[in-house]
């Protein structure tokens, strides 16, 4: 799935996405590089709508609704548990869905 593709298809689902708690997702990894191939996960990470209690669970049930929709692997986390040492980098490259 290119970019643009990723982008489009993700952006058609943020009200499903705000519903289960999240306030904005970011692409990063080989999807934004144009380095993906037929076999790529996609790489997402959101930011957790505040006052919001967010689990592992909510976070596997985003990860399972968004393969559901999308027909491809998903590899999903929040903002917060981005390794820190690259962290910075993945901010860097992210490109905001929504």
């Amino acid at each position: 799935m290119t970019r643009e593709e990723a982008a489009f298809e993700l952006a058609r689902r943020a009200d499903a996405l705000r519903a289960r708690g999240a306030q904005a997702a970011y692409l990063f990894g080989s999807t934004v590089r144009n380095a993906a191939t037929a076999n790529s996960d996609i790489d997402l990470f959101i930011d957790v709508a505040p006052g919001r209690k967010f689990s592992l669970i909510d976070l596997a049930g985003m990860r399972n609704f968004l393969v559901g929709e999308l027909g491809v692997e998903i590899d999903l986390t929040t903002r917060k548990s981005l390794h820190p040492k690259l962290r910075a980098q993945i901010e860097s490259e992210a490109i905001r869905v929504f």
